[in-house]
């Protein structure tokens, strides 16, 4: 049986400043953007996590000069991915990153030859086939529906009209969408099945795509067009990672106390911008700040009734809240 943890427990208002290192959602989906573009492009603020790591070694493997330098990414540098990747079998590791199994595949659909993707144990049990699907439906030619498979690139793909059901993850979306301008025809994607989870994430892909100079029609509910054509070079900065940062602010909502999260963007597609009027509900005070933003706990919480469809990775953190508050 495995050993209790010793949870800590406030005795008193918790106060201060945190600083949280950069999103993984925003530089992964900037690394990509950064390597289709050409470069030369920078990402500063990257974090030094694994799914960081897998997405820099995956461009590698595509043939994409990446140079690290801390959290301070530089791009094709040397001459980007500009649609001819390895001449020989590249294999990329995903691990266990959402990211990297669904973000890469319709870029390596552009590479010259073919690449296998594998990952973790776990990561074999993740849902694929419908990013894979789509795929073949665009003209790319892939062997195996999840984790082994393996795209055989041919430098280029047609591209065109897809019809999916991403109600398993908003990455199969927003995969496509990064890649689409680099297909023949581009890419529409249209999803046909229950609510996309957190479509904020595709919105994040959206508003990026159109930060690089890109041409994205989502005024159809549950369709993205992307017009095929250049992506702009340029270099990215990345936000503090806003979900990390909800944990420090529920601290305060819990204990009556006050916490700044420096940097925090005045705007931002992130879906951990969610945890501020779910804290406002509970009785919280959020504050912009020159620093960053600052939230205060009130003296007593108040129950909320919530929908976190869109925001399902803030849910451990609201529900602590909640457990708070019924206690």
């Amino acid at each position: 049986m495995s050993t209790p943890w010793p949870a800590p427990l406030a005795d008193h208002p918790v106060r201060g400043r945190v600083t949280v290192p950069g999103s993984k959602s925003v530089t992964n989906r900037a690394l990509l953007l950064a390597a289709l573009s050409g470069g030369p492009a920078t990402v500063t603020g990257a974090p030094p996590t694994r799914d960081t790591a897998l997405m820099v070694d995956a461009l590698r493997a595509l043939g994409v000069p990446v140079d690290v330098d801390g959290e301070h990414v530089a791009v094709g540098a040397h001459g980007g991915f500009r649609g001819g990747g390895p001449a020989h079998e590249a294999r990329i590791d995903c691990g266990l990153a959402g990211t990297v199994m669904r973000f890469i595949p319709p870029a390596a659909a552009l590479a010259d030859g073919p690449v296998r993707f594998d990952g973790d144990p776990r990561a074999r049990e993740r849902p694929m086939g419908t990013v894979l699907d789509a795929l073949r439906a665009l003209g790319a030619r892939i062997d195996g529906d999840r984790l082994p498979f393996t795209v055989a690139a041919t430098g280029a793909l047609p591209g065109g009209d897809v019809v999916i059901d991403a109600s398993e993850s908003s990455q199969f979306v927003s995969g496509l969408l990064l890649s689409g301008a680099r297909y023949e025809k581009g890419v529409t994607v249209v999803h046909d099945g229950k609510p996309v989870p957190s479509l904020p994430h595709i919105d994040m892909s959206v508003a990026m795509l159109r930060a690089a100079g890109v041409e994205v029609d989502d005024a159809d509910v549950n369709t993205w067009r992307v017009a095929p054509g250049p992506i702009t070079p340029r270099d990215w900065t990345v936000e503090p990672d806003l979900s990390n940062a909800a944990v420090f602010l529920a601290a305060a909502a819990i204990t009556g106390g006050e916490v700044t999260v420096a940097g925090w963007p005045e705007r931002s597609t992130q879906p951990g911008v969610g945890i501020l009027p779910v804290l406002e509900q509970f009785g919280a005070t959020v504050v912009p700040s020159l620093d960053g933003l600052v939230v205060r706990g009130p003296g007593t919480l108040t129950g909320v009734d919530v929908d976190l469809h869109d925001v399902g990775e803030l849910t451990p953190t609201i529900a602590a809240v909640a457990i708070r508050w019924s206690a």
